[in-house]
């Protein structure tokens, strides 16, 4: 109970924050999505993603280049409930991702941002939580870390989602 009592107050607060802080401008996240992976998009600080980074415009184009870099993905299926994601203006989906070498398979998870700094602030609150991820501009795929081994093998998986997606690995 007082687990869920912390995550919900620091989830409030960060997206209080980042509410306060982002403008009403919406023209920088329509620019990002008529974007291509080919045309560099306005990149955030070093510290949360690499200059090169590629631009994926929705859930099913990370989903897609997995696949092609020869990981077995399912079809991402958006997130209903409220989420720390949806509080900022993003949107989350859920799908699996593994490899030969991946022993259990959990559900991993595709944020879509609104912007880097939504993207920023989420880091070091996944991080607080052990959170493994790989993140790009204004986008992360959540592996999983709950479960026998899921951690583990999601510290193995997250270095070949890294390279196929261009992305930074977080943990």
């Amino acid at each position: 109970m007082r687990t869920r009592a912390a995550i919900a107050c620091l989830t409030a607060a960060l997206a209080l924050t980042l509410t306060a802080c982002s403008s009403g401008d919406n023209s920088d996240q329509a620019a990002a999505k008529t974007s291509t992976a080919s045309t560099p998009a306005s990149s955030p600080s070093a510290s949360t993603s690499p200059a090169k980074a590629g631009h994926y415009a929705s859930a099913q184009d990370i989903a897609d280049a997995l696949s092609a870099a020869g990981l077995t993905v399912s079809k991402p299926e958006k997130e209903t409930e409220k989420n720390y994601i949806s509080e900022v203006g993003g949107t989350s989906y859920n799908f699996t991702v593994t490899d030969q070498a991946s022993k259990a398979a959990g559900t991993a998870g595709i944020n879509m941002f609104p912007n880097p700094e939504a993207l920023a602030a989420w880091i070091p609150l996944s991080k607080s939580f052990g959170g493994v991820a790989v993140t790009g501009d204004t986008w992360a795929v959540s592996l999983p870390t709950s479960g026998d081994g899921a951690r583990d093998n999601s510290k193995q998986l997250a270095p070949k989602v890294a390279k196929a997606l261009d992305g930074t690995v977080q943990q």
